[in-house]
């Protein structure tokens, strides 16, 4: 069977003020974690995982992070270090209860995906089949408890994005933010039940030929 790999980078960032009793400087914790992804459930394999300690002398730069990260070996030191900036700066503006100096942390995953080529071909044909079968208007979503997407925590009332009802679960998420998911892996982003290769026509006309 031929296997595809493909490597991704995941970051997350969360901004907090500096508890009472920690010193007072701008201190940023970042996690690394190497995943692999090898069949079609989606469940990561975890390979190892270490930390770093960043203390900024005069705020945050991409280009001191760059160099920080660059030090410590870690990959693509200068694209991760925009987006962590970049994240950093954007929870500054938007939340006026932080102020500096602040506790960043910083989960990256590093993502091997070596599952067979033919098993994200098969990821491509679910994606194309749930557009086509379980889209869904604004106004139906009175039959269900969901009011956001959980996967980008944003109201489906203030977006014009497609919305996709999950066909087992019923979970409804924004069609970009589950597409990119099921990419990647084939579950529900929510409870994790497994969206069905195959639509059940389909399935059964297979058993009844068998």
């Amino acid at each position: 069977m031929e296997t595809e790999t493909n490597d991704t980078v995941e970051v997350t960032t969360l901004v907090s003020n500096l508890a009472q009793n920690m010193e007072s400087t701008n201190t940023v914790l970042i996690r690394l974690h190497e995943l692999i992804l090898e069949d079609e459930s989606g469940v990561a394999t975890h390979l190892g995982s270490y930390r770093i300690c960043y203390k900024p002398r005069d705020g945050f730069t991409a280009s001191d992070l760059s160099q920080f990260l660059h030090e410590q070996e870690v990959p693509h030191s200068q694209q991760l270090a925009e987006v962590i900036d970049g994240e950093i700066n954007h929870s500054l503006a938007l939340d006026i209860s932080l102020r500096e100096p602040v506790f960043v942390t910083v989960n990256i995953n590093f993502i091997q995906d070596r599952r067979p080529k033919d098993l994200k071909e098969r990821s491509i044909a679910v994606i194309k089949r749930l557009l086509k079968e379980q889209r869904i208007q604004p106004m139906d979503l009175k039959e269900t408890s969901d009011i956001q997407c959980s996967i980008c925590i944003e109201d489906f009332s203030v977006s014009h994005e497609n919305i996709i009802w999950m066909p087992q679960c019923k979970h409804v998420f924004h069609q970009g933010c589950l597409f990119e998911w099921l990419s990647r892996q084939n579950s529900c982003p929510l409870c994790r039940s497994t969206v069905p290769m195959e639509d059940q026509e389909a399935e059964n006309q297979r058993m009844d030929c068998s």
